[in-house]
C-alpha cells in the first residue's frame, strides 16, 4: 500500500517551529509487528485466514489503517468493510461487547470531503485573484489621479513598479493555492484507488486497503474488530497525547 497524507508532512515542515505541539499517538498493544512502507503491521492469523493491521495517520477527524487480508484456506471469502468497528475501552484487558460501538467511515463519505476541501481552495483561489486584479487597479487609478492633478510623471511610475509587486504578491499566492489543490486532487485518486470496499477474496489470494475510522477524543484504548466470515480479529491500541518539541 502506499502511504497518504504528504500534504499534510509537507505542511508540518514548513510551519513547524521551537514552540511545543500536542499530538496524539495510536500505539498498538501487541508484540512488535512487521514494518513496511513507514508503517507497523501487527498480524492474527486463525483457521487459514491471517489479517495484518497497520496504522496510517489521522485524517481530519479519522483515524486511517491499512487493512490486509492473506485468504490461506479453500473457500472464498467475503470482506465487508461496512461491518468494521471499534469499541472503546478504560483498558488494555477490560472485557467489553458490541454494546457501544463506532462503525467505519462510507469510502464516499471520506472521498466526498476531499472534493469539499478543493471546492473550497477553488473558492479562496478566485478570491485572491479578484482581490489582486482589485488592489493593482485601484492603486494605478489613485496614481494617474495624483499625475492628472499635479501633472507630476513620477505618479505614473511609482504606479508601474506598484501594481508590478502587487500582481507578483497575488500571482506567487495563486501558485501555492493551485500546488495545494494539485496534491489534494493527488491524494484523492490515491484515497479513491486503495479504499477498501466490499469484495471476495479468493482462496490464495490477498486483499488489502484503507478503513477509516471516526477519532475518539475521550479514550484511552481502541478495540478495533473486524468480522471476517465466521472469525472475529481484535485489535487493541493506545491513545495518548504527547508534547512535541521541534
Amino acid at each position: 500500500m502506499k502511504n497518504l497524507f504528504f500534504l499534510s508532512l509537507l505542511l508540518l515542515f514548513f510551519c513547524s517551529c521551537t514552540a511545543p505541539r500536542e499530538v496524539t499517538k495510536i500505539i498498538p498493544e501487541a508484540p512488535e509487528g512487521n514494518f513496511a512502507n513507514g508503517r507497523e503491521y501487527i498480524p492474527l492469523e486463525s483457521d487459514q485466514i491471517a489479517v495484518e493491521l497497520g496504522y496510517d495517520g489521522i485524517q481530519g477527524a479519522n483515524l486511517v489503517f491499512d487493512f490486509v487480508l492473506h485468504n490461506s484456506s479453500l473457500d472464498t471469502l467475503f470482506i465487508h468493510p461496512a461491518d468494521f468497528y471499534y469499541v472503546v475501552l478504560n483498558s488494555a484487558n477490560e472485557e467489553t461487547t458490541k454494546g457501544d460501538s463506532w462503525l467505519t467511515v462510507h469510502p464516499d463519505t471520506v472521498l466526498m470531503h476531499y472534493d469539499f476541501i478543493l471546492e473550497e481552495r477553488k473558492k479562496v483561489k478566485g478570491t485572491n485573484t479578484f482581490l489582486g486584479i482589485l488592489q493593482a487597479s485601484a492603486g494605478l487609478l489613485y496614481s494617474t489621479a495624483g499625475f492628472i492633478a499635479t501633472e507630476n510623471p513620477t505618479y505614473i511610475i511609482d504606479a508601474l513598479f506598484q501594481t508590478a509587486g502587487t500582481a507578483d504578491q497575488y500571482i506567487s499566492q495563486g501558485k501555492m493555492i493551485s500546488s495545494d489543490m494539485e496534491m489534494i486532487s493527488e491524494e484523492k485518486e490515491l484515497v479513491e484507488e486503495e479504499i477498501l470496499r466490499g469484495c471476495v477474496v479468493p482462496p490464495g489470494k490477498v486483499a488489502s486497503g484503507y478503513v477509516y475510522f471516526p477519532k475518539h477524543d475521550n479514550t484511552a484504548y481502541y478495540m478495533f474488530c473486524f468480522p471476517i466470515e465466521n472469525q472475529l480479529f481484535q485489535f487493541v491500541y493506545n491513545q495518548r497525547t504527547e508534547l512535541i518539541y521541534y
